[in-house]
């Protein structure tokens, strides 16, 4: 990531050696240096998304990022039920990152102090287990460059392919989605982007969520039996109330429904209150955005303004968290508008060797478990549920309910997939968790 002298012959080996060092660091920090049992939302994003593909494209909770978590399918598939290879899944999104700052021709102390203030922001608290807000604001950060690099229009059809990817992986996406289509259009040939948008943004959303659509609506039905015959017929029977019933929880959500109207003075206090990081990163880039629209009419300072304008028109009342997900994006975007105002100062030796010591320090004084204990998070990690578990389990290896309530059941049935050595079964899931 850094060098060190102009006068080392094995500068790039150095930068190696480094980088996995850091590497190594954070994720020992992330995963190895406490014991978290498993969180609700991680229980749920496993048995109920993760391992059965009858179960992969359901959109019965928002918090299903279908991609995300066929990621995590074909791991356990290949490696089992094990905790900590899921939450492994959520360090690529690291390693994606260093790839997108490297190809942006980030300077090593850029990226050091790009890594200090990523680390330092809520980022941390959704890498640190198998969570899809990471999956998300990656992926956004692989939007940025394909727009920072788009003269003529070359990236378009990978840019809204990947916009699918966030419009179906999660519905809050639209924020943000939105701007950067509507920004698009505005910059490219009209005719040639209306085709590429039908082909690789409109087409393939219609796919996937009629397909997530029929999926919903059927297990909001409660079949009893997941056999392909069973399916079949109760699909012949109740095939209107199964396309209305899918439809309403995808789009209409109770929660999405039940939400405040917009209001810019408690979306500011929530946001400030979750994460300080994103609120001061976001603000910077609305102010330079509005004054950059005057001068060079960039594309981020259009899509920062739409963003802005989005939830406005939408009038709902969005979650702090959400703006996980745009996290990366705004750091991008904020880096790119402060781009070449400070390369004699990062070009310094002693600026790298501090921004090195900056990430240093930083990686070592994270306390993942106070992060995420101190979270809204906090009260959904099943520290006696997971003891109880273990507990039974190791005394007999046996599937059964003891009048569990719901998080206990989750628990104990995880923890039986791998005590037990036990392959995941969507049937016999199903019958123990209505028991």
């Amino acid at each position: 990531m850094i060098s060190t002298n102009k006068y080392f012959k094995n500068y790039n080996a150095i930068n190696i050696l480094i980088t996995i060092f850091l590497l190594l660091l954070f994720y020992y920090k992330l995963y190895l240096e406490y014991k978290i049992p498993i969180l609700g939302d991680e229980l749920n994003s496993i048995l109920v998304y993760s391992t059965n593909l009858k179960t992969l494209f359901l959109k019965n909770f928002p918090g299903n990022v279908s991609f995300f978590h066929l990621v995590g399918y074909i791991k356990s598939l290949l490696f089992g039920y094990e905790l900590l290879t899921y939450r492994s899944i959520s360090y690529l999104s690291v390693l994606l990152i260093i790839w997108i700052l490297k190809r942006l021709n980030y300077e090593e102390s850029k990226i050091l102090i790009f890594f200090s203030v990523l680390i330092l922001s809520n980022y941390t608290l959704y890498i640190g287990w198998y969570a899809g807000y990471n999956f998300t604001t990656t992926i956004f950060g692989l939007i940025f460059l394909f727009l920072k690099f788009n003269q003529k229009e070359k990236n378009n059809k990978i840019i809204l392919l990947l916009l699918f990817v966030q419009f179906y992986n999660h519905l809050v996406n639209i924020y943000l989605v939105i701007p950067i289509l509507v920004t698009l259009f505005f910059y490219s040939k009209k005719i040639k982007f209306i085709k590429n948008f039908l082909i690789f943004f409109i087409l393939p959303s219609c796919i996937f969520y009629i397909l997530s659509i029929f999926l919903t609506g059927l297990a909001i039905l409660k079949v009893e039996q997941v056999n392909f015959l069973y399916i079949f017929s109760f699909i012949k029977q109740n095939f209107n109330e199964i396309i209305i019933t899918g439809f309403n929880r995808i789009f209409f959500y109770e929660v999405i429904k039940t939400a405040n109207e917009f209001n810019l003075i408690n979306v500011v206090k929530d946001l400030n209150g979750f994460d300080k990081i994103i609120t001061v990163t976001m603000g910077l880039c609305l102010i330079f955005s509005i004054y950059d629209l005057t001068k060079k009419k960039s594309i981020f300072s259009l899509i920062i303004l739409l963003h802005f304008l989005t939830f406005v028109v939408f009038n709902k009342q969005p979650p702090a968290r959400i703006f996980t997900g745009f996290g990366i994006f705004y750091l991008l975007v904020f880096f790119n508008f402060i781009e070449n105002k400070f390369e004699k100062i990062l070009n310094l030796k002693f600026f790298q060797f501090l921004s090195l010591f900056l990430l240093i320090g930083v990686i070592i004084n994270l306390n993942f478990k106070d992060k995420i204990d101190t979270s809204i998070y906090g009260k959904d990690i099943s520290y006696k549920e997971n003891e109880v578990s273990i507990k039974l389990l190791n005394e007999k290896c046996e599937l059964y309910n003891q009048n569990f309530l719901e998080l206990q059941k989750r628990n104990y049935y995880f923890n039986y997939l791998n005590i037990c050595n036990q392959d995941f079964n969507l049937t016999e899931f199903l019958k123990y968790y209505r028991s």
